[in-house]
């Protein structure tokens, strides 16, 4: 085990301060190693350390780790010269973090900060929308907003787009809330994460995506963020030996990611797959990408901030 990890994940803190600690080293990693193969290696350890050590600091994240959604209200309401942009990528995760700060590198863009952020419970497309005052993600397209949207406190063009990046036009509004599902979209037609890989290293470095940046850009400090990140279990020990257990989460959840619950849950596996959050409890699927795997980037968003051309 990586001492590192496990001074972090295992130390004399609030939990508050141990997952700001987890996330800065998170952050670290994400920047520095090169391929999403890499990066899901070096989070094996510290994912069976919470799964198998540390559950009860798991069960605080709903509460202790600072959200995406709180991040983006304080961030589009905070006063500031000039207009503001922001940009939902579906599904985006740290492995994508080294490759979209390499590819700004290349390109002469600046970068103005990087942060780790956490996901809703549950770390659906839902729940973000939800936590940020919206219906549904659906419910953004066109600009026709619930009346309580919170970013921009309303004040601001929203749209939802999943046409390619190059096609999509950006609406003149000094206040812009872009929500697309490319990355979510390809993810659930492509089993194989080596050909997610390749396809997401290839869009994210290209000129249709960039060119779509530049124009959020003009006149724009622009965040590109995500509503949840995605797991891939390859390597992870979730695989649950006892044959009552994986019957018993198999008829509970079927092929859903969690569920209402009143009852008493019955029965403790190992590893600990189940979390109760306002009485919702969670089980990921048995799919490669969605598997519950603890901590191996599903619930964990990078925020990365761009100053105006």
């Amino acid at each position: 085990m990586n001492d590192r990890w496990v001074e972090v994940i295992l130390a004399n803190k609030s939990p508050a301060e141990i997952w700001a600690d987890i996330f800065s080293l998170m952050q670290m990693k994400a920047l520095t190693v090169d391929s999403p193969a890499k990066l899901h290696a070096e989070t094996v350890e510290p994912d069976r350390l919470l799964a198998e050590a540390a559950w009860e600091l798991w069960e605080t994240f709903p509460e202790a780790a600072e959200k995406t959604s709180a991040r983006l209200a304080s961030w589009t309401t905070a006063a500031a010269a000039g207009g503001k942009a922001v940009l939902i990528l579906d599904a985006l995760s740290p492995r994508e973090l080294f490759i979209i700060a390499e590819a700004a590198k290349n390109r002469n863009i600046d970068i103005a900060c990087v942060s780790l952020t956490g996901s809703e419970c549950p770390s659906t497309t839902g729940e973000f929308a939800r936590s940020l005052g919206a219906s549904s993600r659906a419910s953004l397209a066109d600009d026709k907003k619930d009346a309580g949207f919170i970013p921009f406190a309303g004040n601001c063009y929203t749209g939802v787009y999943s046409s390619p990046f190059e096609d999509c036009t950006v609406i003149p509004n000094p206040n812009l809330f872009i929500w697309h599902s490319w990355l979510d979209d390809h993810i659930h037609v492509n089993n194989d994460p080596d050909i997610l890989e390749k396809i997401v290293a290839e869009e994210l470095q290209g000129d249709g995506f960039w060119e779509f940046v530049n124009k959020l850009r003009k006149g724009h400090r622009l965040v590109i963020t995500s509503d949840h990140g995605y797991a891939v279990s390859k390597n992870f020990s979730s695989e649950v030996q006892d044959p009552p257990a994986a019957l018993f989460l198999r008829s509970k959840f079927r092929a859903t990611r969690f569920l209402k619950d009143q009852d008493e849950w019955p029965i403790r596996t190992i590893p600990p797959l189940g979390m109760t959050v306002n009485t919702q409890r969670k089980w990921k699927v048995r799919i490669d990408r969605e598997r519950p795997s603890i901590f191996n980037l599903a619930r964990a968003i990078f925020w990365i901030c761009f100053s105006s051309p």
